[in-house]
């Protein structure tokens, strides 16, 4: 009878203790991803136990640290926050357990056409779609009107370095984990027009660096520079925009809930990123949930993954850690209206901006733009393309230079 008791007999949900734990591994971030857990556990009312694993804040770290475990047939990862930028090669070489048919269309319906094909991999749709975070333009205050920018109209790279020399302020350029100077020159290429590269494999990709494209995203950096406007991709953007000095910061539509700009969030403004050769075309990082292949209950974890996806965890998303929704329609939610001030300007960027190629080479590529397009002092439109069209080339036939 004791047994019983302490076994709560006789009930029909299993105390939380007893519930299948599912371990979700989540990259560095401001969302409260236990209390995200915390609200699906109470709803799957013990048919599962989400608990939350944090992975390295570095992006290079974080994505060898994934390959090592995935490699070994790690089986202690039920439930994985990708970053958009690993999708490709993590489904290449089956790291993946796809998304079950049935699920495809919920997870698909109304999700921005970036998110979806950062989400997809030889047509087949390997990661749920989440967050899709758009890079904007951020000033304080008047400081754009001042500087003789209209914010409701595009303004170019040429304007807004021209504004902010005049005013003596700086333009800061987040990096939120080391990724931020490939996602700058990627979206720069893809405002001129081109596409860094092109293509999924080896045999079919094709670099596109040393043509017009190139050129037009190495003369803007060259322009940045020159004009001693900034540093160039820092992780201490944030900080530097909210300090004395600071006049306009392009970082994430989420930086706003960053610590490091509370004294001055409440002065915040968005607006479009800036454009090159009159288009603007803005940074995307995105994440999706996935599901390791050796993930030991897969059906349980694409459980979660419905919960937190749900409209009302994207409606969180938005609201508490001001990430874009992958789903455009949280963006009409009139709780998202009313505490995302920057919901207009980052819904067009989210339609139009530009993912990182979506080829499992990424991470090799990124590495080639680190070294060939860092540091921005050296970046010039005569050399830069054709040195970093070389280096990308070697990287994605796996070739040493």
């Amino acid at each position: 009878m004791t047994a019983c008791l302490l076994a709560s007999c006789g009930t029909s949900e299993a105390p939380a203790g007893d519930a299948p734990t599912l371990s979700w591994h989540v990259g560095p971030d401001r969302l409260d991803a236990p209390a995200l857990a915390a609200t699906c556990n109470a709803e799957a009312a013990g048919a599962y136990r989400i608990e939350v694993e944090q992975l390295p804040d570095d992006v290079t770290a974080r994505h060898d640290l994934l390959v090592r475990r995935l490699r070994a047939g790690d089986d202690t990862i039920d439930l994985l926050s990708l970053d958009s930028s690993f999708t490709a090669e993590f489904a290449a070489v089956g790291f993946l357990e796809p998304v079950p048919d049935d699920l495809v269309g919920p997870l698909s319906e109304g999700v921005a056409r970036p998110a979806l094909d950062a989400a997809t991999y030889d047509d087949r749709l390997v990661v749920a779609p989440w967050l899709l975070d758009p890079q904007v333009l951020w000033f304080r205050g008047n400081v754009a009107e001042r500087a003789g920018l209209d914010p409701g109209k595009a303004i170019s790279w040429d304007d807004l370095v021209a504004g902010a020399q005049r005013l003596g302020v700086s333009i800061q350029v987040q990096d939120r984990d080391g990724s931020g100077l490939s996602e700058w020159v990627n979206a720069l290429v893809a405002g001129a027009g081109g596409r860094i590269v092109s293509g999924q494999g080896r045999d079919d990709a094709e670099v596109a660096l040393s043509g017009d494209a190139g050129r037009a995203a190495a003369s803007t950096i060259e322009l940045y520079h020159e004009a001693q406007v900034g540093p160039g991709p820092s992780k201490d953007a944030l900080s530097a925009f909210a300090a004395p000095g600071g006049g306009f910061l392009l970082a994430s539509a989420s930086a706003i809930a960053d610590p490091a700009v509370a004294s001055v969030s409440a002065d915040m403004v968005a607006a479009a990123y800036p454009t090159v050769a009159d288009t603007s075309v803005a940074p995307l990082a995105g994440v999706g949930l996935a599901v390791p292949r050796n993930a030991p209950q897969p059906s349980r974890s694409y459980d979660a993954i419905r919960c937190l996806t749900s409209p009302e965890q994207l409606t969180t998303l938005m609201t508490q850690a001001q990430h874009g929704a992958s789903r455009l329609a949280t963006y009409d939610d009139k709780a998202v209206a009313a505490a995302y001030p920057q919901g207009d300007v980052a819904r067009a960027a989210v339609k139009t901006g530009a993912i990182v190629p979506a080829t499992p080479a990424w991470s090799q590529i990124r590495r080639a733009i680190d070294e060939t397009w860092a540091p921005t002092a050296d970046v010039t439109q005569d050399a830069t393309p054709d040195a970093s069209q070389a280096a990308v080339e070697a990287a994605v036939e796996g070739r040493l230079r």
